[in-house]
């Protein structure tokens, strides 16, 4: 998947001289940080939202729990618009706009990405976020149960001390965060996007082939 990010943004560099901004979630998020990491020619900065930067607790060594993956997908599949409902019911912050193609997607969703040769880690995540050198904003929820790059993440991000990597906490936000709380999301991604193209501006003018913005949110 992050060959297939690559391939597109060489096709873009193609087509213009303007390098993209690169923005995902999850799993998405993980793979935009290999691309961030590996091919920083390509991009100009990223923002990921909590991407699958997990940090398990000193002496937890839980099974993870039967993947339900496949049931909760057929769920969609079977009944669209009960799912969608249900939807509505356990995620109250959501903006309404978003339920259906979140429930089309998910209905949509190729199980075979789940597989074990499809997710694994070939590189841990914290080289992955060491090795980054575009600006980059990792975006994550205050509910410290249901996001991936908790307390434990962010303070192994923090002793990193990368300087292109910075992190926002958007409090009351799980996950999903831009859903969550889609204002907050905003008030703090829109600012450093702007920063990140303006700066990005500025070094090219100046000729600065290393290309550091310094982003603020």
């Amino acid at each position: 998947m992050a060959a297939d990010v690559v391939s597109l943004l060489v096709a873009l560099t193609r087509e213009s001289d303007d390098l993209p901004l690169l923005i995902g979630h999850s799993m998405g998020a993980g793979i935009a940080a290999i691309v961030l990491a590996s091919r920083p020619d390509l991009v100009r900065a990223g923002v990921l939202e909590d991407p699958p930067w997990f940090t398990r607790p000193p002496g937890d060594d839980r099974v993870s729990a039967k993947d339900t993956t496949q049931q909760w997908v057929q769920g969609f599949r079977d009944d669209l618009d009960e799912a969608i409902a249900r939807g509505r019911l356990e995620q109250p912050l959501w903006p309404e706009i978003e339920l259906r193609p979140w429930g089309v997607a998910k209905a949509q969703f190729d199980l075979s990405l789940t597989s074990p040769e499809q997710i694994v880690r070939q590189t841990p995540w914290v080289d992955v976020a060491a090795a980054i050198t575009r600006p980059t904003l990792v975006v994550t929820g205050g509910r410290d149960d249901q996001v991936l790059v908790g307390p434990l993440s962010r303070q192994r991000l923090t002793e990193l001390g990368n300087p292109h990597v910075e992190v926002a906490v958007v409090p009351g936000a799980g996950h999903t965060v831009r859903r969550d709380c889609t204002d907050a999301f905003h008030q703090i991604v829109d600012p450093w996007i702007r920063a990140s193209f303006r700066d990005s501006s500025k070094h090219a003018s100046s000729g600065d082939a290393s290309f550091r913005g310094e982003a603020s949110s």
